[in-house]
């Protein structure tokens, strides 16, 4: 009679091993996730507490004070803020007619490469270049046409701006 072996050799346990894996892998994916969904960005106000402002970089060249305007179907920059931010297209796209409180107006189409509001950024966003400053006091108006790239919500407690892609 032998003695009993109550270990013996222990044999990795295959299905233990992938099933680790996975819950780091999903867990790994989950924390990138979650920290990358939605960004939060300061809105300051003007106009007595009214119009809501958020800060946009334009191609990487001009940095400005947008009016928030989730009823503008596009960005609306002057002919001056689009020389500014080098966005394509704006002496010789396409001609439009944009609706405002003040009236109809003529605009030309063009092209940001890229807009940013804190870490969020969309590419090839239409924006309408006007000749007369858009938002008197403002650089521009940010418009549907970068925000629709983006489930966004606004807070005015918190007084911010969110964008998840």
């Amino acid at each position: 009679m032998g003695q009993p072996h109550l270990l013996g050799r222990l044999e990795p346990n295959p299905v233990r091993g992938r099933g680790a894996a996975a819950v780091a892998l999903f867990l790994s994916l989950s924390a990138a996730t979650a920290s990358a969904a939605t960004d939060e960005v300061p809105l300051m106000r003007t106009g007595h507490g009214r119009a809501l402002v958020v800060e946009a970089s334009v191609n990487g060249r001009f940095t400005g004070r947008f009016l928030l305007d989730t009823g503008a179907t596009l960005c609306v920059v002057s002919k001056d803020t689009a020389r500014r931010a080098m966005i394509k297209g704006r002496a010789g796209g396409s001609k439009i007619h944009l609706t405002t409180p003040a009236g109809v107006i003529e605009a030309t189409l063009a092209e940001a490469y890229r807009i940013e509001v804190g870490s969020a950024s969309a590419r090839d966003v239409e924006v309408a270049v006007v000749d007369e400053d858009p938002t008197p006091g403002l650089d521009g108006l940010l418009g549907l046409s970068f925000l629709n790239r983006f489930s966004y919500s606004v807070d005015p407690e918190k007084g911010v701006l969110r964008l998840r892609r």
